[in-house]
């Protein structure tokens, strides 16, 4: 009897691999420097194709830190950036970005997820401030779910959860709205409030009465009283 194995795109060991670096090799020979020291042959033996586990420097989820990990090579399609997601645990496109819209040297529309040196300026944008200038059009389908993970000395993981504008918005603008009414209410208030001092005195302290000062001097201090 023949036994067929489900092939997987991604390793279990990869998790524990993720570290946040600040700069990612932007050559093929700076590559193969960082490879031999993170050393993920050390952790194939723990995958199902120990062959496809491969060092990669990739961009987070929200192109905001540059990531060391061991994990299996993708095609990464559609001119994207390379990302690694932590919740899906595999190497994956950036929906983010659109490296194909790079000066120098953009990103084809398929590329090997191992050869992400060769567009450096995914890298960059981590840095910039205007990474919003290479956002995607296609925002439907952004994990954003994913949580980078920075190793400590000792090993442990320490994680980094990052708020997405959508979150603060989300907060912001039911604060300011709620705020904004109140505001409105109590300046409705006040000028009905008013209006209706005004009638009053009008009706009962018209100009030109001839009751006698002290009468007068009352009705005008309940007019005062009413506005």
């Amino acid at each position: 009897m023949r036994r067929t194995v489900a092939l997987s795109n991604s390793c279990e060991v990869t998790r524990s691999t993720v570290q946040v670096v600040d700069r990612c090799p932007d050559s093929e020979e700076k590559w193969k420097e960082r490879a031999t020291i993170k050393d993920c042959a050390a952790n194939a033996s723990q995958c199902a194709e120990p062959e496809r586990l491969v060092y990669h420097c990739v961009i987070s989820p929200y192109v905001n830190q540059t990531l060391e990990v061991c994990a299996y090579a993708q095609n990464i399609v559609y001119g994207h950036c390379t990302s690694y997601s932590l919740s899906g645990n595999l190497i994956l496109q950036n929906l983010r970005t659109n490296c194909s819209a790079f000066k120098d040297k953009p990103c084809p529309k398929v590329y090997r997820s191992d050869k992400a040196y060769n567009y450096p300026e995914c890298y960059e944008l981590t840095k910039k401030s205007t990474t919003v200038a290479y956002i995607s059009k296609s925002m439907s389908n952004l994990d954003t779910t994913i949580v980078p993970t920075t190793l400590s000395s000792n090993g442990s993981s320490n994680t980094h959860e990052d708020k997405t504008v959508e979150d603060v918005v989300k907060i912001t603008i039911p604060v300011v709205v709620i705020g904004t009414l109140a505001i409105l209410i109590i300046i409705v208030l006040i000028y009905l409030r008013r209006k209706k001092g005004r009638t009053f005195c009008k009706k009962h302290c018209p100009k030109g009465s001839k009751k006698s000062n002290n009468a007068r001097a009352e009705e005008m201090n309940l007019c005062n009283q009413k506005i």
